[in-house]
């Protein structure tokens, strides 16, 4: 099965090149072209999941999107929500964005690698470097794939503290999306918040009551 990486660009100007020595290491890229505005980064998270992508390129500058924003803001964002997603910043200003301290350096490449031949040396070695972080990804997944086996079992018992309940939704999200975990129904995931919301809204209730009989 091929590796799936997005790429997220403002202007897709390297789009066939990248397309064309990736599809020589069996990997498809994904354009994200109908993405104007990265600001709301929840949005993009959920495309990132929704289509299964295992890595994404990021071009530094993406000043012609509706948002305005340099890739380098984009991929933290991303990375507060899925930290180990791995993420590469493209561009031909690569000590702007090593400068910037944002993202490491090891994942800011210049985009002419993508002139080089895709058997060449140094094609070959970044290949390996996204492989390995996409190795990386998938390993991290199944060790949170324990850590949300123990907050299940705290969930049915009802006995999770706000901090795992965040947790808990956050992580099976991520790992719905990477088919980890089969889809739970919405009564499993939010019994709790509807019992918080009945609870105010019988305090609500009891307030007005004793309103009304002043």
């Amino acid at each position: 099965m091929s590796l799936l990486i997005g790429y997220l660009d403002d202007e897709y100007d390297y789009e066939s090149n990248i397309k064309r020595n990736l599809k020589k290491h069996d990997i498809e890229l994904v354009t994200l072209k109908d993405i104007d505005d990265v600001q709301a980064v929840s949005d993009l998270v959920n495309v990132i999941m929704d289509r299964g992508l295992q890595c994404l390129f990021v071009d530094y500058d993406l000043l012609k999107l509706k948002s305005k924003i340099y890739g380098t803001h984009v991929i933290k964002d991303i990375n507060d929500i899925i930290p180990s997603f791995p993420c590469f910043l493209l561009t031909h200003y690569a000590e702007s964005g090593i400068s910037e301290k944002v993202v490491p350096s090891t994942f800011i490449q210049d985009k002419e690698i993508f002139q080089e031949d895709y058997d060449s040396e140094e094609f070959v070695a970044f290949i390996d470097k996204i492989k390995n972080s996409i190795e990386c990804f998938t390993k991290r997944l199944e060790i949170d794939l324990e850590d949300y086996k123990k907050l299940f079992v705290k969930r049915k018992k009802e006995d999770l503290i706000a901090d795992e309940e965040l947790k808990f939704h956050t992580l099976y999200k991520v790992l719905k999306a990477y088919q980890y975990v089969d889809e739970l129904p919405d009564y499993f995931l939010y019994k709790e918040t509807e019992k918080k919301l009945d609870s105010m809204l019988e305090l609500l209730d009891d307030l007005k009551n004793s309103l009304d009989k002043r």
